[in-house]
């Protein structure tokens, strides 16, 4: 759980000077997406499954073998950062809610499989499931003061659909 609190400090401190340079670059991109009639989504979406699959490869392993979890996790914060940077960085098209399932499955970072489980409906965060467990934790740490992740955490718990 220290990779985790070591990862919401780096994206503390990252974001925040990104805030202006992800209005420009959504407004950009969004505008890029809308004159090639979406095809530009094709080629962002490709590169978000490329850093995506690897956290969530190297998350089960973690999940798998405990031990690992931490050392993992720990190694691999700059790729995270990377991912979660993209995301930011890339227009929503309207799917906020999208957009922020996948900022949190970052922020979740070495708990993104447990995160995906909890997103495709296959966990449920007050279990007693071990896997639970951390994810729960790491989940209040991280939607605490954060209203759109609250808004998708309870759209996920009672099954709803994002951006309706």
């Amino acid at each position: 759980m220290i990779t985790n609190r070591i990862l919401g400090v780096i994206l503390l401190v990252i974001g925040i000077p990104l805030i202006p340079v992800q209005v420009v670059s959504t407004f950009v991109l969004g505008l890029a997406v809308t004159l090639t009639f979406d095809l530009l989504l094709i080629p962002i979406s490709i590169v978000w499954v490329l850093l995506y699959f690897p956290m969530l490869a190297l998350s089960w392993v973690g999940n798998k073998v405990p031990g690992l979890r931490e050392v993992l996790g720990f190694i691999f914060i700059p790729w995270v950062v990377l991912a979660h940077t993209f995301i930011q960085l890339m227009p929503s098209m309207g799917e906020i809610e999208s957009r922020a399932s996948k900022l949190m499955l970052c922020a979740s970072w070495p708990f993104t499989w447990e995160f995906s489980l909890f997103l495709s409906h296959k966990l449920e965060l007050k279990s007693a499931d071990p896997a639970a467990i951390g994810l729960n934790y790491v989940v209040e740490r991280m939607s605490s003061n954060v209203n759109l992740y609250q808004r998708v955490l309870r759209r996920v718990a009672s099954g709803e659909q994002f951006d309706e």
